[in-house]
């Protein structure tokens, strides 16, 4: 019974693989290692070996990187129960895993003597680092999912970010794989669905300014490929877009064939390029009218330069520097047309251009005519007829701007006429739709050189002409048609044009007036003025242009005025304080002088406590456009008047303010 026990438990350990073990050690003596029939096996000796062969056996196929680990475990075993996981190098099977465990035997007394077991763990070693793979497979597999996911998720949100547009669909089954917000956009369709629906339409709504794309779009269904192209989507409707494009054949994990194309919105790079290209026209045709300004300028002062010298030269014959002055005077005359237009020009650009309108009288227009064709008409001998039909002459209009379109347009008549041509100026009232209203129809017509077909549509344009001063032999800016267009257009009016090489022009203007009610009437009429206007009158002249004061002084003087003059604001402030009220019965101020300018000089002496807050001021300024008007008005000047100073004008001012006053 005993003997069938010892077998059962053998056979136990066996199939186990437990193997029990002794080691004893003495001092002088070689270690001893005793093991049962198992233990060998599991050692890998065979047949008979000597305890001290078998210990020397096991140490030297202990797995080396485990060698530390063991010799530590087995110190501890003198001590104490010990266990260890370890790597053991069988002779046949090679590594196997290791669970030692073992105890001293306090029983022996000569020398150290410790037991223990042995056990081989490859098996549930494979099978834990089998079940970790497996645990740590779905673990990956599980990752993989998420960051396929994510990553989809990424790409897609990546797509929906980008600027550009990207559209994916099969072929030949054209159906829609991927369409990101920005294709969305660019076709007019709110989600995949709508444009899966009409995927068909959308493509047919395509435009390709290369002829040539279609062709090669076409070979994709058979060819893998890539074009790159320019196309318009949606031509015509709201969501209209140039694009760059580029289609690419791929194939999706499916195995079939898809198109995908990304579209890159250049709309604004278009209209960008299209302003470049106006921009760069404009500088073209601004360098042109500097080229030309250099030549008209140059001209007149030339004039100016010329003419001045003779007269020093010939001082003493009253006739011949009579003669100079009055050319002399003609061309200043006209520099300062010219640089009038060129600040006009400026206005209009810039959109500062307003209308002022007030109430007028159209026969007036006959004295504009008179200015305008007194002398050219006699130099160059031309006919003119004048032709004024106006029944209801008291309209509401800005009357320097219709004006300004009379002179232009006659001025240009004259200019282009050769000597002995013929001028027609007809101004006539014509009916408008309102009762109130009429249609101010100004037509003028030349037998001058005429305009060729080609460049008419250009005529208004600014800095241009159809011929420069040099190829025409004309002095002109090119400015008069492209103001007269302007004025017209804010005027809520209308300008044709007729005109043949060789034969004449002829310009049609028509402007909506107001008629002015019997209840509304003025009298227009300007009185004379009388005779030394100005006697007995102080006048402060502000002015740091000792030039200006010298025109001025004399100006004032000759109307019989008594005139003091300050450099700048300060002094004038400085002056009228000084003075008692009333001692000043009007002061002419200058806007732009060193220290303090006009303006601040005028609500300085408004501040003052008394009577002399209440002086006339007038502004006499080179500031001369609307805005600067108003200015001096919101300063508390009274009145305004633009340089160059002219008599008449000047003089009229000041007699107003006075007679307020």
């Amino acid at each position: 019974m005993i003997q069938q026990k010892k077998i059962n438990v053998e056979r136990i350990l066996r199939v186990n693989r437990v193997g029990a073990w002794r080691i004893e050690i003495e001092d002088g003596k070689a270690p001893r290692f005793y093991a049962d029939a198992v233990m060998d096996e599991l050692l890998g000796i065979q047949g008979e070996i000597s305890p001290e062969e078998r210990f020397t056996f096991h140490r030297a196929r202990v797995h080396p990187d485990d060698m530390q680990l063991f010799l530590e475990y087995s110190d501890k075993l003198s001590e104490t129960k010990s266990e260890i996981v370890y790597r053991y190098i069988h002779p046949t099977f090679g590594e196997m895993f290791v669970r030692c465990s073992g105890i001293r035997d306090r029983s022996v007394v000569d020398g150290i003597s410790i037991m223990g077991i042995h056990q081989d763990i490859s098996e549930t070693v494979r099978l834990e680092k089998e079940k970790e793979a497996e645990r740590r497979l779905a673990e990956l597999n599980n990752t993989l999912r998420k960051e396929k996911i994510e990553q989809e998720d990424y790409y897609r949100e990546l797509l929906e970010m980008q600027s550009c547009g990207v559209l994916a669909y099969t072929i030949p089954g054209h159906k829609i794989i991927h369409m990101n917000a920005q294709a969305l956009r660019m076709y007019g369709v709110e989600n995949i669905e709508e444009a899966q629906s009409k995927l068909g339409t959308m493509l047919k709504k395509v435009i390709y300014p290369d002829v040539d794309v279609i062709e090669k779009l076409k070979r994709l269904h058979k060819v893998d490929d890539m074009v790159d192209y320019e196309c318009i989507i949606g031509k015509g409707e709201p969501n209209e877009c140039h694009a760059l494009a580029t289609t690419k054949v791929i194939r999706v994990p499916s195995g079939e064939r898809a198109v995908i194309t990304t579209f890159l919105d250049v709309s604004e790079m278009i209209v960008l390029k299209n302003a470049l290209q106006k921009a760069e026209e404009g500088n073209r045709a601004k360098s042109s009218f500097l080229f030309a300004m250099s030549h008209d300028l140059r001209t007149p002062m030339n004039a100016i330069i010329g003419y001045a010298e003779l007269m020093e030269r010939h001082w003493g014959d009253n006739e011949l520097t009579t003669n100079y002055l009055h050319k002399l005077k003609g061309a200043s005359q006209f520099l300062l047309a010219l640089i009038g237009n060129v600040l006009e020009i400026a206005r209009i650009e810039s959109g500062k251009e307003t209308l002022n309108e007030a109430p007028w009288n159209l026969k007036k227009i006959n004295d504009t005519l008179e200015i305008v064709l007194d002398r050219e008409i006699l130099n160059k001998q031309l006919h003119v007829a004048r032709n004024i039909e106006i029944q209801h002459a008291d309209v509401y209009c800005d009357s320097l701007k219709i004006q300004e379109i009379i002179m232009n347009l006659v001025s240009n008549a004259i200019k282009y006429t050769p000597d002995g041509g013929k001028i027609d100026v007809d101004i006539e009232e014509m009916e408008a739709v309102g009762e109130d209203s009429i249609i101010l129809r100004i037509c003028v017509s030349d037998t001058g050189i005429g305009i060729s077909q080609k460049y008419i549509p250009h005529i208004f344009e600014a800095f241009t002409r159809e011929k420069n001063s040099s190829e025409s032999g004309i002095m002109g800016t090119g400015l008069g048609l492209r103001i007269v267009k302007s004025f017209v257009d804010l005027m809520d009016g209308s300008v044709i044009i007729q005109s043949e090489p060789g034969k004449g022009s002829s310009f049609i203007v028509e402007i909506p007036c107001r008629i002015v009610s019997e209840e509304e009437r003025i009298d227009q009429a300007e009185q004379r003025l009388p005779e030394n206007p100005l006697k007995y009158k102080r006048i402060l002249l502000v002015e740091d242009n000792e030039l200006n004061v010298e025109i001025a002084r004399t100006i004032l003087q000759d109307a019989k005025a008594e005139v003091e003059v300050a450099a700048d604001g300060a002094i004038a402030v400085a002056m009228v304080q000084k003075a008692s009220a009333g001692y000043y019965d009007v002061v002419l101020m200058d806007i732009q002088m060193p220290k303090m300018n006009g303006y601040q000089a005028t609500k300085a002496i408004r501040k003052l406590s008394d009577e002399r807050a209440q002086v006339p001021i007038i502004a006499m300024t080179a500031n001369a456009f609307e805005e600067d008007r108003q200015a001096a008005f919101a300063a508390g000047m009274d009145d305004y008047l633009a340089k160059p100073i002219e008599i008449d004008k000047l003089l009229r001012k000041i007699v107003k303010v006075l007679e307020k006053k």
